[in-house]
């Protein structure tokens, strides 16, 4: 089949270290053949909090600019961004190309294929019959931790479709092998989004084979999502707090087990693209998050929770970004100023419930609520002194809080030979690295410069 030149592999997250650690042991032996077969960069965000987010960082690779220059700051606002990114200007250049599900970046003159990222407030797909496949993977994000989000209905809606667009025998055992565990021990549903990343895998390589492309990349979020909710139980000796008494014990393997199927990943694409470039970036990594207890929680039903807060539903559309955070898009800015005094009046003990942000017409909250121990209250509303208990109308999001953002980044550039180079390179160089593999001179609005130990020249993969 046609070879993509180029394939960046976005795993949101990955950790330099625990990368070192699990070669060591044998247990990633794909990433260990990239691994040797690459130059070895580590990247440097360039930001710390509250701009170290990888809703900030991904913007920054595609386009070459920091968070001063983009000024990007949440999750669904990538249509913000100023200036045109990689996937643009290639398609501009004639190069053909496939984006699939990269975050917080908005392409809309794409040359191939464009799959936005779960979290787009207005999604639109390049070809409009990928609108399924968008429509059902943000679900499976979004409310990921809502059981009906997962339901078996649901994820047979997106097998018919995928049986026509490369769905893989090896992805139907992993669906099958998931959904029986399911049975067997329910506490092991935190395994799918792991599945769902294979899923993307058959659709991904499916597409770039029928548009022919040249430069592609796939976003896939599962192992940092592990790393934020379970790094304290896989290193419980890290933090004076232990994880929950309600965690399933599986969840001491959650993190090897994101980065082992990654691993799989990996395997299967040195397997389908042997003449390729395949490069693999993080943007940023993590770390443990030993001194909180933070848990974030979300409204078990978005209806339910308006009609508390005195906020219609009609009023405007709700749009689920990650864990507690999510946007409500109203009809007009006079509705909008409205519903933000009633969320703003919603009080659990002497605490504010909801932190609100608007602009315009568009509100964006989260519960701002983050102490276990408050969760037995009651929510408040201080015009009328209604309550109501706050187990009602919110629920946990997975688990504690265990796993912080560090500045560094993986970035692996197959080119057929190992080569570690030296300190940390900026962020905002990646763009002009994988615009100067093509010839593509990069714009003058990118002030980094491309990685000189990744000339184009020495970019060749041995047949």
């Amino acid at each position: 089949m046609p070879q993509p030149r180029l394939i960046v592999l976005e795993f949101n997250e990955l950790c330099p270290a625990l990368l070192t650690e699990f070669m060591g042991r044998g247990w990633l032996p794909n990433f260990r053949r990239l691994y040797e077969s690459s130059i070895i960069v580590t990247t440097d965000a360039g930001e710390r909090y509250p701009y170290l987010e990888p809703w900030i960082q991904w913007p920054t690779v595609h386009t070459g600019l920091t968070y001063a220059e983009h000024g990007v700051f949440h999750l669904g606002d990538g249509d913000r961004l100023p200036h045109p990114g990689v996937g643009d200007i290639l398609s501009a250049a004639g190069v053909r190309v496939g984006i699939f599900g990269s975050m917080n970046v908005h392409y809309r003159s794409i040359n191939g294929y464009y799959l936005p990222d779960p979290w787009t407030r207005q999604p639109v797909t390049t070809p409009e019959w990928l609108t399924i496949a968008h429509e059902t993977i943000a679900r499976q994000v979004q409310e990921s931790s809502r059981p009906e989000a997962g339901s078996l209905r649901t994820m047979a809606r997106f097998g018919l479709f995928l049986l026509r667009h490369g769905l893989s025998g090896d992805t139907v055992g992993r669906i099958a092998g998931q959904l029986l565990r399911e049975r067997l021990v329910p506490a092991l549903r935190w395994r799918r989004p792991s599945v769902l990343d294979h899923i993307q895998y058959d659709l991904f390589r499916h597409l770039n084979r029928r548009f022919a492309v040249d430069f592609a990349t796939l976003f896939c979020n599962s192992t940092a999502h592990y790393q934020h909710y379970f790094w304290r139980n896989f290193q419980p000796e890290q933090f004076t707090v232990p994880p929950p008494p309600t965690d399933h014990v599986s969840l001491t393997g959650a993190i090897r087990y994101g980065y082992e199927s990654m691993d799989a990943l990996i395997g299967k694409v040195l397997a389908d693209y042997p003449k390729t470039v395949v490069v693999l970036c993080s943007a940023l990594s993590q770390q443990p998050w030993s001194d909180t207890t933070k848990c974030t929680y979300r409204p078990k039903d978005f209806g339910t929770f308006l009609e508390f807060a005195r906020v219609s539903v009609t009023d405007g559309v709700i749009k689920p970004v990650m864990a507690e955070e999510f946007h409500f898009d109203c009809r007009d800015v006079a509705t909008a100023e409205r519903a933000e005094r009633r969320f703003q009046e919603l009080y659990l003990a002497d605490r504010p419930l909801m932190r609100v942000q608007r602009e315009g017409s568009s509100l964006f909250l989260g519960c701002a609520i983050t102490d276990p121990t408050l969760a037995q209250g009651e929510v408040r509303r201080q015009s009328d002194g209604a309550s109501r208990p706050f187990g009602d109308l919110f629920h946990l999001v997975h688990s504690m809080r265990s796993g912080r953002h560090h500045p560094d980044g993986v970035l692996w550039l197959r080119t057929g030979h190992h080569r570690l180079v030296p300190g940390r390179r900026p962020l905002i160089d990646v763009a002009p690295t994988l615009l100067q593999f093509f010839g593509v001179a990069p714009p003058s609005y990118m002030s980094g410069t491309p990685i000189e130990e990744v000339r184009a020249e020495s970019l060749l993969v041995p047949g």
